[in-house]
């Protein structure tokens, strides 16, 4: 191979020398340089659809799953995209980085730097799907902002992967929690459903998706919503379904609530939330002009979603 090229095999490169400085990629300074570093990898490998589940452990390490359609990674060369200078992508630059290019996992320069950042990052299924997972200490790489889904932002997690999908006509991004990154693969078939919950649960675990039984039955079941294609329309909150009527908006009574009105809906909430094997706290309740807003963290108790 001409230039600083070295041959590893299998359309797989190392860029060595004056070179492969010059094309360094920017720095990894923050979590969501890292989200953007593994979207490009999918989408360099021709993915037309991308899943990236997103959780939090113990508020401190965040794991990034990303599962994706495109070519994949031949088994023998999987632990070489983390490897300093790997690329399956010419010198020559891309005209349109939006297009699908079919090339292999790894096309960039950065998951080698991306998983220097991280305490852990590996290629779980190198094809049919692809699926990398990466965790990072959020006190070492931090968040450039807290990560809410009914927040506005144009910094988070979800802001980025919305404005990659703007970026990348070719490619269908979603982004949740690994429920409902789960229930949206079968939904797309990219994954099919298995005769048992527990092979389910085994095939789940392989691509990064740790979910107990439990929340695989309820996966089956229909009772996760599986994540949808991301809009663009509003940086960096999830949609959700309003409705307009009578008494809505700035108009209508107001309704009075006290400590006890709200610990009854609390115990209410906390009842339903059992029932469906989740638990309820963090219960705030708004009174407005024809309106009432609870607002209230739903969460898995094995497993911390965000």
């Amino acid at each position: 191979m001409e230039g600083p090229y070295r041959d590893l095999g299998s359309g797989f490169a190392r860029l060595t020398g004056v070179e492969g400085a010059r094309r360094g990629p920017s720095p990894i300074t923050h979590v969501e340089d890292a989200l953007v570093e593994l979207l490009r990898n999918a989408r360099d490998a021709g993915a037309a659809r991308v899943f990236v589940a997103s959780t939090l452990t113990g508020r401190r390490f965040r794991t990034l799953t990303v599962i994706d359609d495109g070519t994949g990674i031949p088994d023998a060369y999987a632990p070489l995209i983390f490897e300093p200078g790997v690329t399956t992508r010419h010198l020559a630059p891309v005209p349109d980085p939006a297009a699908r290019t079919g090339s292999h996992h790894g096309a960039g320069l950065a998951l080698y730097h991306l998983k220097r950042a991280a305490t852990a990052a590996e290629v779980l299924s190198p094809s049919r799907p692809t699926a990398l997972r990466a965790t990072f200490d959020t006190r070492t790489l931090p968040e450039r902002t807290l990560q809410s889904a009914s927040r506005t932002s144009r910094t988070n997690l979800l802001a980025i992967a919305e404005s990659f999908a703007r970026e990348s006509a070719n490619a269908t991004i979603y982004y949740d929690s690994p429920a409902s990154i789960l229930a949206a693969l079968l939904k797309n078939h990219i994954i099919h459903t298995e005769e048992s919950v527990g092979r389910l649960r085994d095939r789940a675990s392989g691509i990064g998706l740790d979910l107990s039984s439990r929340t695989v039955q309820r996966v089956l079941r229909g009772e996760v919503r599986p994540a949808s294609e991301l809009t663009v329309d509003e940086p960096g909150i999830r949609p959700k379904e309003t409705r307009r009527g009578r008494g809505t908006g700035s108009g209508g009574a107001v309704l009075p609530f006290g400590e006890k009105e709200k610990a009854e809906i609390a115990a209410i909430l906390g009842r339903a939330a059992r029932a469906g094997y989740v638990e309820v706290d963090d219960l705030r309740v708004v009174s407005r002009p024809g309106e009432i807003l609870l607002k209230a963290r739903v969460y898995e108790p094995e497993e911390e979603y965000e």
